[in-house]
């Protein structure tokens, strides 16, 4: 591609690289194909044809942009969607079968978003600025588990709830492996709204330079990138090594709802990751009293 200097001073000007479209526009993106591979091996492919036509661009930042408007596209909420979604909840009935033949408690809760969801930005699993947590094998967004578990183990601490004299953060031990609770991942089964996947913008005022912020040559850079969108359906299976008494076990169950509806994923203290919570099926072992 030609890249003289007349060409690169309407570039700088419009913050644009043609090469970069021209190059994404031939990227054939699906949600029959692996949509991390699709974007990883696009990141490399076009920065090698495209680097010096849109060096005077953020290349990361304008690939994002295209590629989060590309995923809203492939992510309407239409048949074929839902045809994956569905093949997603007859994974999570399997899961819960599984689960209730290794755990004695298990429940499992619907959760809707009311907000947009953005969780785990900063990770790589897609070559994205802002990125997104996304399954690679059955091809849509998710929630880590971890995400999950993070939110419930500190509601459960901050409000120190205590039933018969039992701390009920306990169950959560001191790491991991030490729980008597196990969180899965949650997976999307249904979409409500328009889209699965939505393109969101922010606008970063300031870059930092040399532990300094300096107003004066401050120039915002909007940053797109995908989200979850708001009428998205997912569930989430917790199971519960340890047998509670009938209290106990009924303030467990409506504890996880009330920890969730404070917000999943990241940026809730602008609105992001607002749930609505429902108890759709539990197993629940028999309790017998030690004493």
């Amino acid at each position: 591609m030609n890249c003289g200097s007349r060409e690169g001073v309407v570039r700088k000007m419009d913050r644009d690289c043609s090469c970069l479209k021209d190059c994404f526009e031939k990227l054939h993106m699906s949600i029959e194909r692996n949509i991390v591979s699709v974007l990883n091996k696009s990141f490399v492919e076009c920065f090698l044809k495209c680097s010096e036509c849109c060096k005077d661009i953020n290349y990361v930042s304008e690939f994002s942009k295209l590629a989060s408007m590309r995923l809203m596209e492939t992510y309407k909420c239409n048949d074929g969607v839902k045809k994956l979604l569905s093949e997603v909840t007859k994974y999570i009935n399997d899961l819960e079968e599984a689960a209730k033949k290794v755990f004695n408690n298990v429940f499992r809760y619907e959760v809707v978003l009311v907000s947009r969801l953005t969780v785990h930005g900063s990770s790589h699993h897609l070559p994205l600025d802002i990125s997104l947590a996304w399954d690679s094998l059955f091809n849509v967004p998710y929630i880590p588990s971890s995400s999950i578990r993070g939110v419930v183990r500190a509601f459960f601490e901050e409000n120190n709830i205590v039933v018969d004299g039992e701390n009920l953060a306990r169950l959560f031990g001191e790491t991991e492996y030490s729980s008597s609770v196990i969180f899965f991942d949650a997976y999307p089964v249904d979409c409500k709204g328009e889209n699965l996947v939505e393109a969101d913008v922010i606008t970063p005022h300031y870059s930092e330079v040399t532990g300094r912020i300096d107003e004066a040559r401050s120039s915002p850079t909007p940053l797109v990138f995908p989200v979850l969108a708001p009428g998205t359906v997912l569930h989430v299976l917790v199971a519960l090594k340890k047998s509670l008494n009938a209290k106990a076990q009924k303030k467990f169950l409506e504890s996880i709802p009330e920890a969730l509806k404070r917000g999943l994923g990241a940026k809730t203290l602008v609105g992001y990751g607002y749930v609505k919570v429902e108890l759709l099926s539990s197993k629940v072992e028999k309790y017998e009293s030690k004493s």
